[in-house]
């Protein structure tokens, strides 16, 4: 009972004494401020690496597009004369001649003329042969010799000649040199005129 006693005897002195008023400008909440953030980082300049880093991709990107078109441009002649050869009658009697020439000339674009332009006959066979797959080689020889025969080339042989000459044109590898020590040298100066 005593506590009681004191209890309200002290809330009754606390409540007669007035409370001190508080400054609110002294007071340390109004004395925070917002939390200040660090200025916003800009993006440039770029760092130095990154710079060589797109330098080094500028450089490997027009290196692969220009080995590309040097690619596309070497091979131009072959596709061309593969859409020669597919706009050729292949039931035409002058069939092999046309596909020789056109064998020919398109070699010649890729070698010198004197080189390739006395080759004819066994030599020139042999060569058409190291641009074919082994499993066709040794017929397109027999094919174009049989167009100087008598009774010629059969359609199925058109068709055969037809089949090797685009096998011949679709292989991508570069032209190889014509070995010219081997030829007669009286054939050699009248392909040099």
């Amino acid at each position: 009972m005593l506590s009681l006693l004191l209890n309200s005897l002290m809330a009754s002195a606390t409540s007669s004494v007035p409370l001190p008023e508080v400054n609110q400008a002294s007071s340390p909440l109004a004395q925070m401020h917002d939390i200040a953030l660090p200025e916003k980082v800009s993006s440039l300049p770029i760092a130095p690496g990154y710079w060589i880093l797109l330098l080094l991709l500028i450089l490997s990107l027009s290196w692969m597009v220009k080995t590309l078109l040097k690619k596309y441009r070497y091979h131009a002649p072959r596709r061309t004369a593969l859409a020669m050869l597919n706009a050729m009658d292949s039931n035409a009697n002058t069939f092999a001649s046309q596909v020789n020439s056109l064998l020919k000339r398109t070699a010649m674009t890729y070698l010198p003329r004197q080189s390739l332009a006395h080759l004819n006959g066994q030599p020139w066979f042999d060569w058409l042969d190291k641009r074919l797959p082994a499993n066709h080689q040794r017929k397109i020889g027999t094919l174009l010799f049989k167009r100087h025969q008598q009774q010629g080339l059969t359609i199925e042989d058109n068709q055969q000649l037809l089949i090797l000459a685009k096998l011949w044109l679709a292989n991508s590898a570069p032209f190889e040199q014509v070995n010219i020590s081997n030829t007669d040298p009286q054939n050699i100066l009248e392909a040099q005129c």
